[in-house]
């Protein structure tokens, strides 16, 4: 084929293009999360084997099992309890595929490992130690080691974490545990320090011909995907897969990899209601097969069984097999239909709030856009206010403690936005008009969106009178100059006597004002900061 051809049907595969070099003939591509098996080149082309009825159906990897044991030690349980591994032989790499293994290492450490927090890969040189392996818990001074990307002396846990790039990088994971994992071989000698770095014994190098694959993590069925994904990918390059007796002491003995297929059920009519189709058994079966799934007619009347490759981690309901369908079908034949009555238009508010992003560009403000998850932090103690747990939208399992809320206002984000770009030329006058996030009332349930506006300007001359000035142009521009007032109120974000509740028709709609002094010190400012923030719904 030529690369025309295949930039044009990677689309058709889930895949976005974010480069073409046609002299070189190589395609950049962009993947979404839910798809971490497309984190290499092998799974891309493992889909167009199906896409182009190369090969149709689940892949067949052939796995033999090995002499090999993984002792897991109980001690484990209070700091990452989980570890699947697998051998890999005879695989043949040159430096540019060792450069490759490592990046799929890295993608799959975000994608499924939540940056290594939730699982964390080690790949090692298994010729260079010795079995059975042991994986188990140490006090942090307990044991030292060479760690790779070191300075070539050996170091103990503690003293990896304080000193190494990689140890300073993710200390966070390990925080207040009084035991770090550690995998031994028999002779004693440390494979890895998950989640943190591997010992630059096991080094991966061009000459490495068989490779010991350990994933360790706080989720089993993480952990499995993630051992499946590589493990299948080297296949995929050539090599051969030997399984792992990982033994739990005391309660259970697993046989690792593990690429059983999971079946689903599901009915026929509701695929084809999705898709506004007629698909016969036979031709959706047919369908399955082109993105690598297996089916079959099942027992049950209307119903098709269908089974999930095991690198395949991202089937969780049965409208994920209707997008396997659609995708096999090609979307390009689904018939294109508009039915009266759903010709969709923009919601009163979104007309709304680009207007304002029109009147604010006018203004001479620059737009920002932020994330809807934020800091607890910059969100209430930066901005000297009051951090009430039970009144707000928290996030059970977040990434980092950056993201651990969402946000109830939008100014510390364009606090924070400043912070980053201090040191470009004054003044800085920017805006976001985004959704926040509160808790209903008591007459609601759940949770509620409400879009604002909020917008501040940064330079040594920054004041009331420039804000409230940026306030009556706004509301001069959607006609209610005459309709809103400004009351003195109490803010401790902001400076006392120089800051203002918005009140329209009697209402409150914001606040502006000069920001706390206190406040531009916890985000690093040095000159003054003006800002205002309105809720356009109320204003609407």
């Amino acid at each position: 084929m030529d690369i025309e051809e295949l930039e044009y049907d990677l689309q058709w595969i889930g895949l976005d293009l974010e480069d073409i070099d046609r002299e070189e003939q190589k395609i950049k591509i962009e993947y979404n999360p839910n798809r971490p098996d497309f984190s290499s080149p092998e799974g891309i082309a493992r889909a167009l084997q199906g896409y182009y009825e190369v090969k149709l159906g689940i892949p067949k990897f052939d796995i033999k099992p090995s002499e090999v044991v993984v002792n897991v030690d109980p001690s484990v349980k209070k700091v990452r309890p989980f570890i699947v591994c697998g051998i890999i032989r005879n695989i043949d790499l040159d430096e540019e595929e060792v450069a490759t293994l490592m990046n799929i290492q890295e993608h799959l450490h975000w994608a499924v490992g939540r940056d290594r927090r939730k699982v964390a890969i080690g790949v090692h040189d298994l010729d260079k130690v010795k079995p059975p392996y042991r994986y188990t818990a140490v006090k942090p001074d307990s044991v030292s080691f060479t760690p790779l990307h070191g300075d070539g002396y050996p170091m103990n846990l503690e003293e990896i974490l304080l000193l190494h790039d990689k140890g300073i990088e993710y200390a966070n994971i390990l925080e207040g545990k009084e035991v770090y994992p550690i995998i031994f071989d028999d002779n004693n000698e440390v494979l890895s320090f998950p989640p943190i770095i591997n010992g630059v014994l096991t080094t991966v190098t061009d000459e490495t011909k068989n490779l010991f694959l350990d994933l360790t993590g706080t989720d089993f069925n993480a952990v499995n995907l993630a051992l499946n994904i590589l493990s299948t990918t080297l296949s995929d390059m050539g090599a051969k897969i030997e399984s792992v007796k990982v033994n739990y002491e005391g309660e259970k003995e697993i046989i690792t990899p593990d690429l059983d297929t999971t079946k689903w059920e599901v009915e026929i009519d509701y695929i084809n209601s999705y898709l506004g189709l007629k698909l016969t058994p036979s031709e959706m079966i047919k369908c399955f097969q082109k993105v690598r799934i297996d089916a079959e007619e099942s027992k049950k009347n209307g119903y098709l069984d269908v089974y999930i490759p095991a690198f395949r981690g991202d089937v969780m309901h049965p409208v994920d097999l209707t997008e396997e369908v659609a995708i096999g079908y090609g979307y390009f034949n689904i018939p294109k239909t508009i039915r009266e009555g759903c010709v969709g238009e923009y919601h009163p508010i979104q007309t709304f709030s680009n207007k304002v992003r029109t009147i604010m560009i006018g203004a001479g403000y620059l737009e920002v856009l932020n994330f809807i998850l934020t800091s607890s932090e910059k969100q209430y103690s930066y901005m000297k206010q009051n951090f009430d747990e039970s009144n707000l939208i928290q996030i059970a399992n977040p990434v980092s403690k950056e993201y651990n809320t969402t946000r109830t206002s939008i100014l510390p984000n364009l606090m924070d936005t400043i912070r980053f770009n201090r040191s470009e030329e004054k003044p800085i006058r920017i805006f976001e008009v985004g959704d926040v996030v509160l808790l209903a009332t008591e007459e609601e349930t759940g949770a509620k969106r409400e879009i604002h506006l909020s917008a501040v300007s940064y330079h040594e001359d920054a004041d009331f009178t420039e804000i409230r000035s940026t306030l009556d142009f706004i509301m001069t521009a959607i006609g209610l100059y005459n309709e809103y007032e400004i009351k003195v109120g109490i803010n401790p974000s902001y400076i006392n006597g120089r800051y203002g509740d918005v009140y329209l028709r009697g209402v409150k709609v914001g606040e502006i004002g000069e920001i706390n002094p206190e406040v531009l010190l916890n985000f690093k400012l040095e000159f003054p900061v003006a800002g205002l923030e309105l809720n356009l719904h109320k204003i609407l």
